[in-house]
């Protein structure tokens, strides 16, 4: 009998010279878990915030493409956790960890959005973080 084996790579160390930048964001909507969800995890959902994907594939470690402005970037889920948690990481955003509450009237979300990257790309990453945020609770408030 052969045994089929997939190994892991080892993850790349972290590069002490480019700190990791984080930002937390709260909001509560009135939908219901799923819609949230869908708005997390469905191509149509997730353009709707982030950005217009060139290859979008909702399940975990499926890769991701998109570009702006003249760039290409990839992503992936690296958790879905339903009903609970979303992650999503791009080469662009860095990791956006949704976690889910579901309340009788409605959902709390939390976002807290990392990234490694040094201190001249800090504000830049952090006005696209607000921006992206901003335009996810637009989405939020539309979605019925």
């Amino acid at each position: 009998m052969t045994d089929s084996w997939v190994g892991f790579r080892p993850s790349p160390k972290r590069d002490e010279s480019r700190p990791t930048a984080s930002q937390s964001f709260e909001a509560t909507s009135q939908l219901l878990i799923g819609k949230v969800l869908k708005l997390l995890t469905t191509q149509q959902g997730v353009e709707s915030w982030l950005v217009s994907f060139t290859k979008f594939d909702a399940r975990l470690g499926a890769k991701l493409k998109f570009s702006l402005e003249g760039e290409n970037y990839g992503g992936t889920y690296a958790r879905i956790d339903i009903p609970k948690r979303v992650i999503l990481l791009t080469e662009l955003h860095g990791e956006l960890d949704f976690r889910l509450t579901e309340r009788s009237d409605g959902t709390d979300i939390a976002l807290n959005a990392t990234k490694t990257l040094n201190q001249a790309e800090k504000a830049a990453w952090e006005k696209l973080t607000q921006d992206t945020f901003a335009k996810f609770q637009l989405a939020l408030s539309n979605a019925s």
